[in-house]
């Protein structure tokens, strides 16, 4: 991993085996040259403490539009052909449907009663958006108590709006949280547990196969692996790139690398390990060879930038960061944005690390989603 540095000043430091203030002069960046040109022509939406979405040029970072919505928007959850958004409320009772192209809601649903309340985690839906699969949790008053009810795995239809299935738990392992993800096609969802993904039928929501992930990683020589497969809106659909956490068979000591799975056809593509495990974030930058994250730590905030090709870390850089933040690479990799929490978006060089400039809200940011203009992916369409 590189050396640590600071983004102004001596940025030429910054930089890992044996490069210089040579190469940065070649390159045209000087220390305290940044470049002038935007981060993108995408499109922010940007949920508020002021029950709106704010809709945000990228190219200029202003304001153009806002979507009203019924209540704080806690969570959005983008669909997979980018049209609509399915945001929740803080409580996780409550979903309302926004178009995003026609900037207005399409209705809400609950599984609230009158006096049973129910909340609603793991929500995910599938790329032709018929139903979602969703873990719930009810909350039942009684005139002393409240009754809490088991989480359940259920498929609610989206057009007639209500509960179709209850999915039993794989393995009879009741949980109180899942993660379940959808093939490109929509026609089988993965199921993860500890050591395997399940893969189900989206029709007849039984079992039809297994992958023994934590198989195929051994005889890879990696062991046991904590992967994420996080959604990201430069990655190929079926694909996931990212972190994962390791413990030395040898020395036992947490280890941490990068690993490109294919979940359709179940492969491991590449994986490599970096060094030791540092509480850093990954997001992957359009054209996936390079990817940016996050050290958060009080009074410790730091950009770390991966080199995917070099299979390395390049560099990392301090900076001064905030207590919450949240990162966002621009849809042509130029930029880094830092928001949700608070009022400010601010904008870094993806290259020099230095701010280029802060945008300030009306109001307080609960999310941030950037959509890259250009086609949006079609369910069952091949990767880019």
């Amino acid at each position: 991993m590189s050396s640590l540095s600071r983004p102004q000043r001596g940025i030429c430091s910054s930089w890992v085996g044996g490069l210089g203030c040579s190469l940065l002069l070649t390159l045209g960046v000087g220390p305290r040259e940044v470049r002038a040109q935007g981060g993108g022509n995408g499109t922010f939406y940007v949920g508020t403490y002021a029950k709106n979405i704010l809709v945000i040029d990228e190219a200029t970072m202003k304001v153009r539009d806002s979507i009203k919505v019924s209540a704080i928007p806690y969570a959005m959850t983008l669909s997979f052909n980018r049209q609509h958004f399915y945001v929740f409320d803080p409580f996780s009772e409550r979903v309302e449907i926004i178009d995003i192209a026609g900037k207005k809601s399409l209705g809400t649903f609950t599984l609230n009663s009158a006096t049973t309340q129910v909340r609603m985690t793991g929500f995910n839906v599938d790329p032709l958006e018929r139903f979602a699969v969703m873990v719930i949790k009810s909350y039942t008053k009684k005139l002393d108590r409240y009754e809490v009810g088991k989480p359940t795995l259920v498929r609610y239809d989206l057009v007639k709006r209500v509960v179709t299935d209850t999915i039993p738990w794989p393995k009879g392992e009741e949980r109180e949280a899942a993660q379940i993800i959808f093939s490109p096609k929509g026609d089988v969802m993965y199921f993860f547990t500890t050591d395997d993904v399940l893969v189900y039928d989206t029709q007849t929501l039984k079992q039809v196969d297994r992958w023994d992930l934590s198989r195929t990683l051994f005889e890879e020589g990696i062991g046991r692996l904590n992967f994420g497969f996080g959604n990201d809106i430069y990655e190929d659909p079926g694909h996931y790139t990212g972190l994962f956490r390791i413990s030395d068979p040898v020395n036992h000591r947490p280890l941490m690398g990068v690993a490109r799975m294919d979940l359709v056809n179940r492969n491991v593509e590449y994986f490599y390990v970096l060094g030791p495990s540092q509480p850093v974030g990954f997001s992957l930058a359009p054209g996936r060879t390079r990817a940016y994250g996050l050290r958060s730590e009080t009074g410790n905030y730091q950009f770390w930038s991966y080199d995917l090709e070099g299979r390395r870390v390049d560099r990392r850089v301090e900076f001064r960061g905030r207590p919450r933040m949240g990162l966002t690479v621009s849809t042509n990799g130029s930029q880094l944005y830092i928001g949700v929490a608070g009022s400010t978006i601010d904008r870094y060089d993806s290259r020099t690390f230095e701010l280029l400039g802060t945008t300030t809200l009306n109001a307080d940011m609960t999310r941030m989603i950037l959509i890259p203009s250009g086609p949006s992916p079609r369910p069952g369409s091949s990767p880019r």
